[in-house]
């Protein structure tokens, strides 16, 4: 058992070369648009939903208004028809 204690602190010792600090490598240059945090998928989600809500009620809106104005005018020429 001392044998095998003696020849592990022997290999490790070997492994552990004392004064042989590796060669560093400088930090690798990364772009900073890589590095940048995006925006959220669910964020922009819900800001396309409320620009989709928000053009489905203009769009509603717009063709109320529409058929208000061609209600109207067929109101006027059934009128002036009628005399």
């Amino acid at each position: 058992m001392r044998l095998c204690l003696l020849c592990l602190v022997s290999l490790l010792a070997g492994c552990m070369g004392r004064g042989s600090d590796p060669d560093r490598l400088p930090p690798p240059n990364v772009p900073t648009d890589l590095v940048t945090p995006v925006q959220a998928i669910l964020a922009r989600c819900r800001q396309l939903r409320a620009e989709l809500s928000n053009a489905l009620i203009a769009e509603a809106q717009g063709r109320g208004c529409a058929n208000g104005k061609l209600a109207t005018v067929a109101e006027i020429l059934e009128g002036s028809r009628s005399m």
